[in-house]
């Protein structure tokens, strides 16, 4: 069987427009997968901040009594402290930055604890501790800040 030249040129325009096709196709797949990454990784950092800043908070208000909660420095750092007595004795529970991680060491009062020893709750770059005058305490993880009224706090 014999092919025409005209045969021969609609098949050919025929693969072109299909490889124009899958080409736009291609290209439209890839700009959609790199702003879904984009969406995916802006959401994630917020997240990661609203969950430190809702577990500081849910930390204080759970374990808060009058005065037991305020800002000292550990490793080097500001960190909350909330102090509470079991029995005859006093612990702290510290909730502090360390190597990129929010980290939380419970700790019985008088002893010296290496931050290694806390457990790691979630990444994040910073983590910033304000008490002010009236005892309320201003926490801020990223570019996110809460505002905490413990008990006691003008």
């Amino acid at each position: 069987m014999k092919t025409t030249r005209g045969e021969r040129v609609s098949g050919a325009a025929a693969l072109m427009v299909f490889c124009i096709f899958a080409m736009l196709v291609f290209s439209v797949i890839l700009l959609g997968a790199g702003a879904y990454k984009n969406i995916v990784e802006a959401t994630r950092g917020g997240s990661e901040e609203r969950l430190c800043l809702s577990y500081i908070w849910t930390t204080v208000k759970n374990n808060d009594e009058a005065g037991s909660v305020y800002i000292d420095t550990f490793a080097g750092s500001p960190a909350l402290f909330v102090s509470e007595t079991y029995g005859e004795g006093a612990y702290y529970t510290i909730i502090y930055h360390h190597n990129g991680w929010v980290c939380e060491l419970f700790a019985e009062a008088g002893f010296d604890f290496s931050p290694d020893y806390g457990e790691r709750i979630t990444k994040t770059q910073t983590l910033g501790f304000e008490q002010l005058e009236d005892g309320n305490i201003i926490a801020t993880c990223g570019e996110t800040s809460v505002f905490i009224s413990p008990r006691g706090s003008g």
